[in-house]
This record gives C-alpha cells, sequence and structure tokens, in this order.
C-alpha cells in the first residue's frame, strides 16, 4: 500500500488552445463558420426530408435521424469550444463535465451505429430489390433507430458514471495495490479436509467435462445442435473453474498469498464471462429443445450450423461486454482495506473495500444480474411451459415419456445453476452472513460445473452409449 494526497475537486479548466494564443481570433472564426454551416446544413436536410414526400424513405429516414443527432452532438461541444476561444470562463463544474461526457459519448456511439445501419439499408436495397419494403418496413426502420439510440446513451451512462467514480473529491486516502483473500480462515481446523473435498469434486468436475467434450467430439452420432450446446457448456464450465479453484486450493493449504489488483481484475473478468456465458449457453440449449419438441419436422432448418454459430457467439459476446462493463466499474473505485472476506474477486466483496459510498455500483450490480439472470431464466421457463403443452397433446404414453427424457437432464442443470446465481446475486446485500455467502459461492463455482456431466451422463442415453462405443473401440 502507498498513501497519496488529493486535492479536492470541484471544477475543471479546459487548456483548449492555449499554445495557439495569438491565432485564437482567427481560429475562432474558422470554427465559428464550419459551426454555422454544419448546424444549416443538417437542419436544411431534417427539414426538406422531413417536408418531401418523395424522400419518406429508409435510406433518408436514417439520414435525417443522423442530421438530427450530428446537430446535437455540435451543440454539445462547439458552443463551448468557441466562448473560451473569445476569452470567456474556461472552467466548467463537476456536475457540467459529466453532462458533457455523457451527451458527447451518447451522440457519438448513436452515429456510429446508425452509419453502420445505413451501410445494412444499402446492402439490402442493392442485393435483395425485390424484398427491400419487406425487409426495411417501417417498424423496423423505428426499431432500428431507437435500438440504436438506446444502446448509445446506455453505453455512455455506463462509461460516464464509471468515470465520474473516481476519487476527484477524496482527500488523504490509502492506494491499495493487493489484495488477501480471507476464504475458509473461520474453519480453520477443517481447512485439510476442505482441501481434500474441494480437491476430489474439483478433479471430478475437469474429468466429466473433459470426457464430455472428447466424446463430442469424436462421435458423428451426437453431431447435434444439442451436443455443440452442451460441448461448449463443458469447455466454459471447465474454464470457469481454472479461474477460481486453483488459487482457492493453494490458499487452503498454507498461508493466504496475496493477489494484485490487475490479477484480481482479471479473474473477475473471466469469472463474470464465462458465469453469463453459462447463462446464456443454457438458454440456447432451452431453445433448441423447444424446437426440436414443438417444431420437429423444421428442427434441422432452424437449428442449422449458422443458428447454432450465432447463438454462441451471442453468449460469447454479452459475457464480455458486461465484464468489461462490470470491471471497469469496480475497480475505477479507490480501495481503503486489503482482505477481502472470500475465496476469490467476486463482484460484492471487492466493492465492499472502497473507500467511498458505492451506491451506484450496486444500483449497476443489479440492473445487470437481473438482465443476465431473469432474462435468460424467464426466455427458458417460457420455453419449457411451451413444450410441456406440446408433450401433453402427444397421444402415446411412450412418446410423452421419451420427449420427457429429452429435457429432465437440461431442466435440472437450469434450477440449480439459476437457483444458485439468483440467491448469490439478487438477495439484498446485507442478508446472509460471510459463511452463508461462501457456502452459496460453494455451489456455483464447484458444484454447478460438476452436476453438467453429471447428470448429461447418467441420465442421457445418446451420451452413455457414446461412451460405451469409444471404451469398445479402444479395448478392441
Amino acid at each position: 500500500m502507498k498513501t497519496a494526497n488529493h486535492t479536492e475537486v470541484r471544477e475543471f479548466i479546459f487548456q483548449g488552445f492555449s499554445s495557439f494564443q495569438e491565432h485564437q481570433l482567427t481560429l475562432f472564426v474558422v470554427f465559428l463558420t464550419l459551426y454555422i454551416l454544419t448546424l444549416a446544413g443538417n437542419v436544411i436536410i431534417a427539414t426538406i426530408i422531413h417536408i418531401d414526400h418523395h424522400l419518406h424513405t429508409p435510406m433518408y429516414f436514417f439520414l435525417s435521424v443522423l442530421s438530427t443527432s450530428e446537430t446535437f452532438y455540435s451543440l454539445v461541444i462547439i458552443p463551448r469550444m468557441l466562448s473560451s476561444l473569445v476569452g470567456l470562463s474556461q472552467s466548467i463544474s463537476l456536475e457540467g463535465c459529466g453532462t458533457q461526457l455523457f451527451f458527447f459519448l451518447g451522440f457519438a456511439i448513436t452515429n456510429c451505429l446508425l452509419l453502420a445501419v445505413m451501410g445494412y439499408d444499402r446492402y439490402v436495397a442493392i442485393c435483395n430489390p425485390l424484398r427491400y419494403l419487406i425487409i426495411m418496413k417501417w417498424r423496423v426502420c423505428a426499431m432500428l433507430a431507437s435500438s440504436v439510440c438506446a444502446t448509445g446513451f446506455s453505453l455512455s451512462l455506463v462509461q460516464a458514471v464509471a468515470i465520474f467514480r473516481l476519487p476527484f473529491l477524496r482527500k488523504n486516502h490509502t492506494l491499495v495495490s493487493e489484495f488477501t483473500f480471507q476464504g475458509f480462515s473461520s474453519f480453520h481446523e477443517h481447512q485439510l479436509p476442505l482441501f481434500i473435498m474441494f480437491s476430489t469434486l474439483y478433479i471430478l468436475t475437469l474429468a466429466g467435462n473433459t470426457i464430455i467434450v472428447t466424446i463430442i467430439s469424436f462421435d458423428r452420432h451426437l453431431h447435434t445442435p444439442m451436443y455443440f450446446f452442451l460441448s461448449t457448456l463443458s469447455a466454459s464450465e471447465t474454464v470457469y473453474t481454472l479461474v477460481i479453484i486453483p488459487k482457492m486450493l493453494d490458499n487452503l493449504i498454507g498461508p493466504s498469498r496475496p493477489i494484485s489488483l490487475a490479477g484480481c481484475a482479471t479473474q473477475m473478468f473471466f469469472f463474470i464471462t464465462l458465469a453469463i456465458n453459462n447463462c446464456f449457453l443454457l438458454t440456447a440449449m432451452g431453445y433448441d429443445r423447444y424446437v426440436a419438441i414443438c417444431h420437429p419436422l423444421r428442427y434441422s432448418v432452424i437449428m442449422n450450423k449458422r443458428v447454432c454459430i450465432q447463438l454462441l457467439g451471442g453468449a460469447c459476446s454479452i459475457g464480455l461486454i458486461v465484464a468489461m462493463t462490470q470491471v471497469s466499474a469496480v475497480f475505477r473505485l479507490p480501495f481503503c482495506t486489503t482482505k477481502v472476506a472470500h475465496f476469490f474477486c467476486d463482484i460484492r466483496p471487492v466493492m465492499k473495500l472502497s473507500c467511498i459510498d458505492t451506491t451506484v455500483n450496486e444500483i449497476l450490480t443489479l440492473i445487470i444480474s437481473v438482465l443476465v439472470i431473469l432474462v435468460p431464466m424467464g426466455l427458458v421457463f417460457t420455453s419449457y411451459i411451451l413444450i410441456i403443452s406440446t408433450i401433453l397433446k402427444i397421444a402415446s404414453a411412450e412418446g410423452r415419456k421419451k420427449a420427457f427424457a429429452t429435457c429432465t437432464s437440461h431442466l435440472t442443470v437450469v434450477i440449480v445453476h439459476y437457483g444458485c446465481a439468483s440467491i448469490a446475486y439478487l438477495k439484498p446485500k446485507s442478508e446472509n452472513t460471510k459463511d452463508q455467502d461462501q457456502l452459496i459461492s460453494v455451489t456455483y463455482t464447484i458444484i454447478t460445473p460438476l452436476l453438467n456431466p453429471v447428470v448429461y451422463t447418467l441420465r442421457n442415453k445418446e451420451v452413455k452409449d457414446a461412451l460405451l462405443r469409444a471404451i469398445g473401440k479402444k479395448l478392441s
């Protein structure tokens, strides 16, 4: 740890073009002229497109939205820059700076995404001209424009909040460069039995998931969407445990070794990425079961290879984006203490070490938890309501039994996985003790990854048959 003094900051001052002191009037005239032309041009474009019904097409709709966005984008920055060029106040309050940053980022990201949407519009117009009016109907255009704006300002809000959580107003606090895990220190006399038990479970988890991935890779009978998602989930669970458990086991058999700030951030990043990835992979598996049972004749068409890869890519992308957002928000906080009341760098235990109020971070964590736990859980259970209603319509008892058998393994994993995640991240932060929190964490970091191979191996006839075929080939 090292101590640093910080001056209390209430406003910022722009240096601007201070190095061009003798040319500031010239710069003012040039920039003012360009600014007036920009405003006039964008206002004219937006007005003409609005008035002339010949221009009421998707292409010009997006152009008018872009012109409007560019107008506000320039209003956020240029007037203040011009005023500083002619000698007016160059200071800006902390709140004013945060507001300017928020709108600047919001409109900048919106403009980037609007240009991407306009590119898609041109692609449809040129490559699919006969279907252009069907694909780019007004509802689609409105949804694209609103989604672009929502994405731009959501990312802007996250970035602005993360930056302005920095300790601009802090004085004389201690900067922490490493953390120490308290781990299972309250179970000191039982640490060796815990080490043996967790090591055994960890070895079984690694072995089970590795066997599943290997069997699915080599047995062509299992080259189906269902087993593609299962092998991906097993691989993700394997890496997920590697991120957390070795360090935990190391701390159980000796004095707790410190972890650097960068190491803690890296562990949290991979933990969040893989945990969210697993949540959405389970959702994709639920969708796969829904299509297989409710639309069996169209299954191979709907769940083609490209769709499977897109679902996997979507799950991974969401995990990466959320992890980057969450880790950036947490590790911009100033930390004053070093002892993490946990056995790995989880979000809430690390935030508790901060010198400042973490209410904004708690709200961000809750919002993210709702989106990545309740939303996919809701989708999975909705798919199972539709699946069960379809199964009940099957005439033969044997047919109903077979249909239920294809879902029970997945449903078992889903209930345990989402149940543990909901208890860990959606409960009030002061509800459980440290030991209870760690018990819940042990469940979703050790038990759940082991549950996946156990359930899918013992309850799945196809996997058991593939395993027997592999053993038979090896023996022969």
